[in-house]
């Protein structure tokens, strides 16, 4: 996913950024995804999870076996 220079400049100054609204396979609502930093992986996409919605990247989350 390519994000726009605006798009990176509000990840920069907010630590994460709307990308849009996407739906998978088995879900029946589309749900918001943002774009922001891992310290390990860079700019990754994910929704929020949780009650205090954090974002976690999902490429750590693969690599120590959490989903």
């Amino acid at each position: 996913m390519r994000l726009t220079i605006l798009q990176l400049i509000k990840l920069r100054l907010e630590g994460y950024v709307y990308v849009g609204d996407q739906i998978r396979v088995g879900w029946k609502n589309p749900i918001p995804f943002y774009a922001f930093r891992c310290p390990i992986h860079g700019i990754v996409v994910d929704w929020a999870r949780g009650y205090d919605e954090r974002l976690e990247c999902p490429k750590c989350k693969k690599e120590l076996n959490l989903e």
